[in-house]
Parts: C-alpha cells; structure tokens; sequence
C-alpha cells in the first residue's frame, strides 16, 4: 500500500491497458524450441521459420473458420456473462441509457457512450454484466459494442503476414561489403559441467508435487519401502523393520 495506486490498480492507470501482461507465450515458444537449441544456428533459424509458419498458417485457418463478428476469446468472455445479465433488472431511461439493478445495487449504463458505472465496460471496452443486459433488452448484436481491437478483422491483421525462408544459399544476393567480412564467434566463457535446458522456477510460481505411487498395493502416497500393506514386505520396509522389532 506505500506504492500509489497508478502503478498497481487498472482504475487508476492513466492510459488504457490490457487486462493481464502475462509471459505465457513466450514460455509456450520456449517449450518448443527446447529441442532446437541444441542444433547448428542455420538449422535451428529454419526450424524457429517452420514453426512460426505453422502457428500463423493455423492461426489464419481457425479464423476463417470463425463466423463471429470478433475473436473467439471475446465471444467466449462475453457468453460467460450471459447467466448472469439475465438475473439482472433492466429499466429504461432512454434508448440508450439505462438503469440496471443487480442485487440491490443500481449501475447507469450509457450504450453511445460505452460507459457503465462499474468501469468494467471502459476498461476492458468489452460489454460488462450490465451492459450485456442493457443490449439484450434493446435486442441488438454485442459484438457491435466491443473495442475494435476484438474484432475479426484486426484478429486476423495479426496472422496475415508470412514467415517466408531464405532460400537455397546460392540464390542469394549478398553485397560485396557483407561477403569480405569476417564474423569470428564471440568469446564466451564455457563453464564446467551439463549445460541447463529446463528456466529456474520462480518463488511465487506454483509446481504441482509429483505424487508416488506403488505398483503392488496401488496405493498413492508412499513406495515399497515405505509400504505396511504390502503381503511380502521389502527387506528394509517398515512393515519388517516393526515385525522383527517385536519379535527381540
């Protein structure tokens, strides 16, 4: 709380921002080039090509497959919303402003405007709750109230390029300058031991735990040595080590 709000708090950001800012899809090309970092630097440049290409080609396939007005994840946000707009009292104050009740407490929502009191609708610039409940009541399309940034015209500017190669060595074109220049590999210091291929896991990132599991009596939590089900216990299970304890 002694960082000022404008630093943490959406509401209180001066400019307009995304939702979350998130590395989820940096970490997801980290995992598929796992395998090409262990490859020659042309044939892991081609293979960094392939896989974008793909991604892009499968990114324009899905969207043209797509018969909404805006983006599959904003259809889905605003779908989820749908149960819980139609719980919700509507009373018309204009044909476009309305005053919305949600358990007893009132939101104003202005459709020209893209406003709701709960500045949900200008953050996001996606219909809200209560806006959702405001459209359905004048029976007009949701989609037309979303940012242009959800639409499926700009989702599909960003696949549109292509990740082209470079073809065969000897069709290229090279300046004069390029080719008398010698590129030595820099100078790196090469450290003992095994190369690390897995990113270090930071302390406020969750791992699940991997749970054991024994074969013998299929029961989750601990192995044979361990077990005191077991019929034929291990030689240096509990189970033994408590029979012949007794027995001296």
């Amino acid at each position: 709380m002694e960082e000022p709000p404008e630093r943490w708090a959406r509401s209180w950001f001066p400019q307009q921002r995304f939702d979350m800012l998130t590395t989820n899809m940096v970490e997801s090309m980290n995992s598929v080039l796992l395998k090409a970092r262990e490859m020659p630097i042309l044939r892991m440049l081609d293979f960094i090509q392939e896989k974008l290409g793909e991604r892009f080609y499968k990114r324009r396939k899905k969207e043209n497959e797509t018969f909404h007005k805006v983006s599959i994840w904003a259809e889905e946000e605003m779908t989820k919303k749908i149960d819980l707009a139609c719980k919700m009292f509507v009373f018309n104050l204009d044909s476009i402003l309305f005053r919305i009740n949600s358990e007893g407490i009132e939101f104003i929502v202005d459709l020209k405007k893209k406003t709701c009191d709960c500045l949900e609708f200008q953050l996001d610039e996606l219909p809200c709750p209560h806006a959702i409940a405001a459209i359905n009541k004048r029976y007009l399309q949701k989609s037309d109230y979303c940012s242009k940034w959800y639409s499926k015209k700009t989702w599909f500017k960003t696949y549109e390029g292509h990740v082209t190669t470079v073809g065969d060595q000897k069709s290229w074109d090279i300046p004069q300058n390029v080719e008398s220049e010698i590129t030595k590999p820099p100078d790196v210091e090469i450290l003992q031991g095994r190369r690390q291929k897995k990113r270090h896991i930071h302390a406020t990132e969750s791992v699940p735990l991997k749970s054991t599991k024994y074969s013998r009596c299929k029961q989750v939590g601990h192995n044979r040595t361990t077990c005191l089900s077991s019929l034929a216990p291990y030689p240096y299970s509990k189970k033994r080590a408590e029979k012949y304890s007794n027995v001296q």
